[in-house]
């Protein structure tokens, strides 16, 4: 299995408050260049990005999940960093984010999770 396996979360607020996820596995270096073919996936290939991090331990519980992305927008406010997220999100800061899992299920002590918010950084928000 590779890690960390990535779930990228868009929350929806219709009627009928259904979230979007996309999974994604990473691909280990030695095989980026022609990764294995499987049938109904898609090879994504991510260009240079910033990413604000929160990282929480144990299983990840979908009830858990919106607080710990919560926590995470509520600890750049007022940072360096607020500006660029704000532009790169608009003003729901938790409309996408990712959730990163490092442990396979079958591993129930020192697990590692995080939420990640991606962003793009431009020279003007630098500090």
């Amino acid at each position: 299995m590779t890690a960390p396996v990535l779930s990228e979360v868009s929350p929806s607020d219709g009627s009928l408050c259904e979230s979007s996820f996309v999974v994604s596995f990473y691909v280990p270096k030695v095989n980026q260049a022609n990764p294995p073919p499987a049938k109904g996936l898609q090879v994504q290939r991510w260009n240079p990005v910033y990413a604000a991090v929160r990282q929480f331990s144990g299983f990840v519980v979908d009830s858990d999940v919106g607080v710990e992305a919560a926590a995470l927008q509520a600890s750049h406010v007022d940072t360096v960093w607020s500006a660029a997220i704000e532009k790169s999100h608009g003003a729901d800061h938790t409309s996408v984010y990712t959730v990163a899992e490092y442990n396979s299920p079958f591993e129930f002590d020192d697990r590692v999770n995080e939420i990640w918010m991606l962003f793009d950084m431009e020279d003007d928000f630098t500090m």
